[in-house]
């Protein structure tokens, strides 16, 4: 136990002078006994609040007024003593007063003459808290007897930052205290320096985060020479340099802090140094991120995070192991901590669990784990699960043109629903800058993908990437033929398809399409299987295999049609629509057996707004009905195909859209804002 610090000194403050005079006026002479029992619960709660610190301490008169709020406390004692309490501050307006204030205060605990106990046990909160407060007030010096009467009477006016300065402990010029023990001789470490630290996160305020974490780590916290904590700031500064994605400081830190781990022999430390090594990113191109490996000290937020590493290019299989090996670290590392974790941290296998079944093409489980965080964390917090939810409902695979960072309700065409969500302040709220940022680059997807969805190219290049937020962006997700980073191995072959597809040369993207057909089917990726059986079909039609292409869209219509990707159940629509007229040979009844299925078609994708498909669909009908003689029917379809040619038109000039740059002025405000925080 040597090297355990003294516990933290006290020092008397005004809040403090605030809570004794209503310990005094409350229960000294046995008042409390006159009290109704609901007005005294109250009391009690109210004055346990303050008393523990778990919060900043709130001002005397409104300490009185919550306490004024409790029931039953209407009766004379009540109000006698709310009087009495009101006028305590003007009654200590001279240091003699205050001195004899404090000489009263050992009546609340000191043991009687007689067998009766004392009104507050020496062990209890409450005696401890008064006893606490006079030693440390008999300490003091006259000069400071003085100045903490002074603070007093200026925090009761309302400056509540007087007599909360720093406590000077230089031998020569301390003469605030007059009994010095040893724990006021030594300024031992104060965490204000860390909720600095913290709060310079927060706000985004590099500098001011790593000078007081500086400060922290440099104050005394033992006797001896080097406190062995340097470690801590290192890993802590590694931690603030992955989260803004600056990968080679955070390396070059890392490799300190092992090192320093290892010199004084912080086993658990350079454990997560080591996690955190695991996380960064490969060095060369093509190589593998490694996996952690299972240890008594592992995290398993670690192991719930190496599910991602088997995201992109492994069986589904294996995902699913991980997470079950991760829930097994889970349970050890309650059972074996002395300190139970966070309730927050239960909910990741649950996060985890809802990427992994959407990843697999199981929609309707990835909702239910959603919905059961969704439920139980609460709104308006910074925690990062529920963050990871609601942007992982705006940043879902959609497979057709646009495979990646597309919202799950504008998949859907619930652009404006989408906006709501992400734009509600309960969401953005509590968010640190770095989760600022890719909540911003959320909202900003959306957008991205209305734009391109409905033709808007001047908008998306002019107004969206000229104000697009930090974050990762890769114009192929967006637009078959803008250059970007590779992606995965499914959705580079699907790309290369689409892109041949739309130069008309489908027929040449087979051993594209073949590719990606047998990588998602060996991966388990079931939406990137079903878009390429359909475009399989698609490229059927092209080589005069129309009879096959119906039977490959009929098998996989149920799973389609029951999904919750309409621009894909559109495509099949009408990719079906096609292979049954095709295979009937334009008959009047394969005619009939396909329209319905344009209609689906028209139906997804004016919901969409995917305007050039819809036109397509809505020539194709107006086609069908004249073939069948359905002039009135005809006529209806082709005005509904001039007004989404017009306003196709339309929208392809369109630059200023007020819309648009309302939500952008939106989403920069919500950034000062958040700067701008106390």
């Amino acid at each position: 136990m040597d090297d355990v610090p003294p516990p933290t000194e006290h020092v008397v403050r005004p809040h403090h002078i605030g809570l004794l005079s209503i310990l005094s006026l409350a229960f000294k002479d046995g008042q409390h006994k006159e009290f109704p029992s609901p007005f005294t619960l109250h009391l009690y709660r109210c004055l346990l609040n303050e008393i523990s610190e778990v919060c900043h301490p709130k001002p005397y008169f409104e300490v009185l007024k919550e306490i004024a709020l409790g029931p039953r406390a209407e009766p004379q004692a009540c109000q006698t003593f709310l009087a009495n309490a009101r006028a305590m501050p003007a009654s200590l307006d001279t240091a003699d007063n205050l001195t004899i204030f404090f000489s009263n205060i050992p009546a609340l605990f000191v043991e009687k003459p007689s067998d009766d106990n004392p009104i507050f046990m020496r062990r209890s909160l409450f005696g401890y808290f008064c006893r606490r407060c006079f030693v440390s007030f008999i300490k003091l010096s006259f000069s400071g007897v003085v100045k903490l009467q002074k603070d007093y009477q200026t925090w009761i006016g309302g400056d509540l930052t007087a007599g909360y300065d720093v406590i000077n402990k230089e031998q020569l010029t301390n003469d605030v205290t007059l009994f010095k023990t040893q724990a006021d001789k030594k300024a031992w470490a104060k965490p204000e320096s860390f909720e600095a630290w913290e709060k310079g996160l927060a706000i985004g305020d590099d500098t001011m985060a790593v000078e007081n974490l500086r400060r922290f780590f440099e104050q005394q916290f033992n006797d001896n020479n080097d406190s062995g904590l340097r470690q801590h700031a290192l890993l802590n500064l590694v931690r603030m340099h992955y989260m803004h994605k600056e990968y080679d400081a955070a390396r070059k830190l890392l490799s300190e802090a092992i090192t320093v781990s290892r010199t004084s022999g912080d086993r658990i430390t350079l454990q997560n140094c080591v996690s955190m090594l695991h996380r960064l990113p490969p060095t060369s191109a093509g190589q593998k991120p490694a996996p952690n490996e299972i240890q008594p000290d592992l995290h398993p937020l670690e192991v719930f995070h190496d599910v991602s590493k088997l995201a992109d290019d492994q069986p589904i299989g294996m995902a699913f192991n991980k997470i079950m090996q991760a829930i097994g670290v889970q349970d050890h590392w309650i059972d074996v901590q002395i300190i139970p974790p966070p309730e927050e941290e239960l909910w990741v296998q649950h996060a985890v669990q809802s990427i992994v079944w959407r990843s697999a093409g199981c929609d309707k489980l990835a909702t239910i784990e959603e919905n059961l965080i969704m439920a139980f964390i609460p709104l308006g917090t910074p925690d990062e699960t529920r963050l990871a939810i609601v942007l992982n409902r705006a940043n879902q695979a959609c497979a057709i043109t646009t495979p990646w960072s597309t919202c799950m309700n504008a998949r859907m065409g619930l652009y404006d629903q989408s906006l709501r969500n992400l734009l509600d302040p309960a969401i953005w709220s509590g968010l640190g800058m770095d989760d600022y940022a890719t909540w911003a680059h959320a909202v900003w997807n959306i957008l991205a993908l209305r734009a391109t969805r409905r033709g808007q190219k001047r908008l998306y290049q002019e107004v969206l990437l000229v104000r697009r937020p930090a974050g990762y962006h890769n114009m192929k997700f967006f637009d078959l033929d803008s250059e970007g980073p590779p992606r995965s191995k499914i959705h580079e072959a699907l790309g290369e398809v689409l892109q041949l597809r739309k130069c008309g040369q489908a027929t040449n993207g087979m051993e594209h399409l073949l590719r990606a057909l047998w990588h998602s089917e060996f991966l388990f990726r079931l939406h990137e299987y079903r878009t390429g059986i359909v475009l399989l079909a698609d490229v059927g039609l092209e080589f005069g295999m129309s009879k096959r292409s119906r039977a490959l869209v009929d098998d996989i219509m149920p799973q389609i049609i029951c999904g919750k990707d309409p621009e894909q159940r559109g495509f099949a629509s009408f990719t079906l629509a096609r292979a049954i007229i095709a295979s009937g040979e334009s008959s009047p009844e394969s005619l009939r057996e396909a329209l319905p299925y344009l209609l689906a078609a028209e139906k997804d994708y004016e919901c969409l707004d995917i305007l050039e498909a819809l036109q397509d669909v809505q020539y194709f009908i107006s086609v069908i009905y004249h073939n069948l003689d359905m002039m009135n029917e005809r006529d209806a379809a082709t005005r509904r195909h001039h007004a989404t040619v017009e306003r196709r038109a339309k929208l392809a000039t369109t630059v200023v859209d007020e819309e648009v740059e309302a939500i952008l002025d939106l989403i920069g405000r919500i950034g000062v804002a958040l700067t701008s925080r106390e």
